[in-house]
């Protein structure tokens, strides 16, 4: 998923859980579990390393746009608003020194984090072009459950 997707749903999450210690932990989670969904990879921009840094830094900005966008205008905690939303990307953020210099996530099979990062690529079973209607749908429906559920 495009981390919006998953900025959005770890914010929602969050806001529908409420109790930090739950809310947390399940924004994280649910990563893993949207990434599971069909969805649109960026990768598919590899081959023209400027388009997909520019589009990488885009859905950046507008991912935390969004956050704080919610936090301002939800009748919820902002911070948990923030911190869901923060969680729900945070696994991502382990492939950005691998896509600041261009090259694939190295590979040290003992190392824990390559570990994560297979289970991570394992569960993105179906990525495509394709994918961005589920990622436009999947925005849509977090947007109003969100909008609905905070106000």
């Amino acid at each position: 998923m495009t981390g919006i997707n998953h900025a959005i749903t770890g914010a929602l999450v969050a806001v529908v859980i409420k109790e930090p210690a739950l809310a947390l932990p399940a924004a994280l989670l649910s990563h893993f579990v949207i990434d599971a969904i069909p969805h649109y990879d960026h990768r598919d921009l590899m081959p023209n390393p400027r388009a997909y840094k520019t589009v990488l830094v885009l859905d950046a900005i507008l991912s935390v746009g969004l956050i704080v966008f919610l936090a301002l205008t939800l009748n919820e905690s902002a911070w948990l608003i923030i911190a869901g939303g923060f969680l729900g990307i945070a696994p991502d953020l382990m492939w950005l020194p691998a896509i600041a210099q261009g090259r694939v996530a190295p590979r040290n099979k003992g190392n824990f984090l390559h570990q994560v990062r297979r289970f991570h690529a394992w569960i993105q079973w179906s990525e495509g072009p394709r994918g961005l209607y589920v990622e436009i749908a999947w925005f849509g429906l977090v947007f109003i459950l969100i909008w609905n559920v905070g106000r």
